[in-house]
């Protein structure tokens, strides 16, 4: 029966592939269509803003090799967030035994950047990223909203920020200018 039903799932998977062979032009190109979705978890593609959060957080940094997950990230950010990562993890702190972590959330391939430092069973807190004349750097870190100030400083995407930031005490809509580079 097992057999049966593994040729039948085989008979349907190739059945669209039958039904298509040979139809259409001689040319080698396939004709454009849908890109077929990723087997393994990665970031969402919009234009230039990858996000990692799936289906809740965003990418775990607990290792340098973990960096192999920010699928389509600038290397230069790759490689400022690695350094980071080494950075914050040699940083002794006797109240925190364990090792910080950095989660990447979204990711502007023009230069900006959103996640968090995280040290398990201490804490953590919110940080920016920015690329300033070509240089990655943290822009903001705190366990608030960005101020909107920052975020205008620093022109930030919407969509790496979620769309808003604190004016004084408030939370405001955060509205962007057009995207140039920070």
């Amino acid at each position: 029966m097992r057999h049966v039903l593994a040729l039948a799932a085989t008979a349907v998977l190739l059945l669209p592939l039958t039904l298509t062979a040979g139809c259409g032009s001689d040319d080698a190109t396939p004709a454009p269509g849908p890109r077929p979705a990723p087997t393994e978890p990665g970031p969402s593609i919009d234009a230039t803003l990858l996000d990692y959060t799936n289906d809740g957080d965003g990418l775990t940094l607990r290792t340098a090799s973990d960096v192999v997950g920010l699928v389509g990230a600038p290397r230069d950010f790759t490689m400022f967030i690695t350094a980071e990562l080494a950075r914050q993890q040699a940083t002794k702190d006797d109240a925190c035994p364990e090792k910080p972590e950095i989660q990447v959330d979204r990711v502007d391939v023009g230069g900006w950047a959103a996640g968090g430092v995280l040290v398990p069973q201490c804490g953590g807190n919110a940080v920016l990223w920015a690329r300033v004349d070509g240089t990655w750097q943290e822009v903001f870190g705190g366990q608030t909203l960005p101020d909107c100030t920052t975020l205008k400083k620093y022109q930030f995407p919407t969509g790496v920020v979620q769309g808003t930031c604190a004016d004084g005490e408030k939370q405001v809509p955060y509205r962007a200018k057009a995207a140039s580079s920070p």
